[in-house]
């Protein structure tokens, strides 16, 4: 490349009242060079004023347009269409400096080094005052966590105050945050923020980062599986979120969260602190005040506030929620499949396939159905039973074995409750009228007779007579129970009475035999 002249230097020195001769000497370039610098200066129309503030390239190019020609030593980058590409999930600046690479080589020009690509993209975002998103993309994540933190309201039956635990949740990328007020950090409550936390954002990220609280995480080793809560797992599943706990006392995991934990100290607790709440409703609605404020409030180094990032640049990458939200259900563990094919819950009989009997199986339910589990595979999904059918029966009858096993006809079932008493055959005849099935309860119904071998005929109708005022369907354990307890008694009342006669009396004749052996 050739050498430029210095034209700056040339024009300074000439300002100073140098003559060309000295310049010249000064600067070591010939005096020809000098004049014709000095000659094209006052051919420019400018001023010193005017061009003083040029770099040296823009100085060059007045003066000698013919010979400027500026060649940069690699292909320019549009930062623009990084700055954009980089907020979708997967990609990084490596990747696209790869591509950039890529379309060099296809163009036959030079590439410039990752470092430069790098180096111009963080000059880019300064001079734009963006910010950066290699650490979080828009929609990807969002970090959970229970408050330190708690906040009250007062019960106006008892005039107490009731403690509520704050659940936070937060969106990394535009730092939207959510709070929501419980009465107990248990799963249900935990699960049920979730829900709601899901609503208020109006979609899912990928994935959840959360603590390894208990309600969540049943162990985190340091090598090996991640085991989640049954209960947590489902919502990821019927969310299609992972759910990636945090490394055993590391909370930088979850800096934001935790960011966030500190912030609503002041945003909300501290904000709220002199209002009177008087149920957990009025407590979550200035909650949700007082975090809309918050969220709404711009930033103090950043175009913007919390909302306006998270509506424009956030939520669009956010996926669908589901059109019916996650139900919370509970669990109950280890009830074992009886020879009918049924387990007993809850005050009822759910049925199971036939190839469980014997196996202990785990219950999910719900406030309308239950779901029965089998080392973590769903084997059996019911209604769930009305509260005033105690003892009662769901069943499929694609679950019962076939053919059905007989050892006796229901005809014969039937007869059988009537010799033995009228309460015993309206035992009998409401639980086969109510079957699905009619062969279904026979197993059942013939336990129940069973009891009359046990005890008594006389007992047995007794107890049915007992249970029919208690339910409208008893079943076998609610009619053993109380043929146990009628039983009882009777053998207590017979008790007291042997015992009555089986005092030691004597009689006059004793007495008086006595009195005759005296005598002789």
């Amino acid at each position: 490349m050739f050498k430029k002249t210095k034209v700056r230097s040339i024009l300074e020195l000439l300002g100073k009242n140098l003559s060309a001769r000295e310049v010249s000497k000064v600067l070591g370039v010939s005096r020809n060079t000098v004049a014709e610098v000095q000659a094209l200066f006052l051919q420019s129309d400018k001023s010193w004023d005017d061009i003083s503030e040029w770099d040296d390239d823009r100085l060059y190019e007045l003066f000698y347009p013919d010979k400027f020609k500026y060649k940069p030593r690699y292909a320019p980058v549009d930062y623009s269409y990084v700055h954009r590409e980089l907020k979708k999930t997967g990609v990084t600046e490596k990747l696209l400096w790869e591509e950039y690479c890529a379309r060099c080589e296809k163009d036959g020009v030079n590439a410039c080094s990752y470092i430069t690509f790098a180096k111009n993209y963080k000059k880019f975002t300064a001079d734009k005052n963006y910010t950066s998103h290699i650490e979080h993309k828009p929609g990807l994540e969002v970090e959970v966590d229970w408050s330190g933190p708690s906040m009250n309201y007062m019960d106006p039956d008892t005039g107490e105050r009731v403690t509520a635990y704050l659940f936070v949740a937060t969106m990394p990328y535009s730092q939207m945050i959510y709070v929501e007020a419980a009465t107990s950090m248990n799963e249900k409550a935990w699960l049920s923020c979730h829900v709601n936390m899901f609503r208020f954002f109006g979609g899912t990220p990928v994935k959840i980062v959360c603590d390894n609280l208990k309600t969540g995480v049943t162990l985190h080793p340091k090598r090996g599986e991640i085991i989640l809560n049954e209960a947590y797992l489902s919502l990821g599943e019927y969310y299609s979120v992972a759910i990636m706990p945090t490394g055993v006392k590391k909370p930088k995991q979850k800096a934001s969260v935790e960011g966030s934990v500190g912030k609503i100290a002041t945003a909300v607790i501290a904000k709220l602190r002199n209002d009177v709440f008087t149920s957990l409703a009025a407590l979550n609605a200035g909650i949700r005040k007082a975090v809309k404020e918050f969220n709404d409030k711009p930033f103090q180094k950043r175009p913007g506030s919390r909302r306006s990032i998270f509506e424009m640049e956030e939520k669009p990458y956010l996926r669908t929620l589901p059109l019916i939200p996650y139900e919370v259900c509970e669990w109950s563990y280890g009830h074992k499949v009886g020879s009918n094919s049924h387990i007993w819950w809850n005050k009822g009989q759910y049925s199971v396939p036939y190839r469980y009997i014997g196996c202990k199986v785990d219950v999910k339910f719900n406030s309308h159905l239950v779901f029965i589990y089998y080392n973590r595979t769903e084997i059996g999904r019911h209604q769930i039973l009305p509260r005033h059918m105690a003892n009662g029966m769901r069943t499929e009858p694609a679950h019962l074995p076939f053919p059905l096993r007989k050892n006796l006809s229901v005809d014969a079932l039937r007869d059988r409750a009537r010799e033995t008493g009228p309460k015993t055959f309206e035992v009998i005849r409401r639980m086969f009228d109510e079957a699905k099935v009619e062969e279904q309860p026979m197993q059942t119904a013939g336990a129940i007779l069973s009891i009359a071998d046990i005890y008594s005929p006389q007992i047995l109708e007794k107890a049915c007579d007992k249970a029919l005022r208690q339910y409208h369907m008893p079943y076998y354990k609610t009619i053993y129970s109380n043929a146990k307890s009628i039983n009882s008694e009777k053998e207590l009342t017979e008790f007291k009475e042997n015992n009555k006669k089986s005092g030691i009396v004597r009689g006059a004749d004793y007495y008086r035999k006595g009195e005759t052996t005296n005598e002789h």
